[in-house]
C-alpha cells in the first residue's frame, strides 16, 4: 500500500520554483543602464567638424602662379 505513495510524489512537480526563477528576469537593470547612452557627448564633439578651416585653405589653390609663369616661355621667344 505504501507503493502508490511513490507515484503521488508531487514533490518533484513542485520544483517549478527553479523555472520561475524570476530573479534573473529582474536583472534588466543592466540593460536599462542608460548611463552609456548618455555618453553621446563624445559624438557631439562638433569641435572637430568645425575644423574645416584646413580644407578651406584656398591659399594652396591660389598658387597657380607657378603654372602661369609665362616668363620662361617669353624668354624662349627672345
Amino acid at each position: 500500500m505504501s507503493a502508490p505513495a511513490k507515484k503521488a510524489a508531487p514533490v518533484k512537480k513542485a520544483a517549478p520554483e527553479k523555472r520561475a526563477a524570476p530573479v534573473k528576469k529582474a536583472a534588466p537593470v543592466k540593460k536599462a543602464a542608460p548611463v552609456k547612452k548618455a555618453a553621446p557627448v563624445k559624438k557631439a564633439a562638433p569641435v572637430k567638424k568645425a575644423a574645416p578651416v584646413k580644407k578651406a585653405a584656398p591659399v594652396k589653390k591660389a598658387a597657380p602662379v607657378k603654372k602661369a609663369a609665362p616668363v620662361k616661355k617669353a624668354a624662349a621667344k627672345s
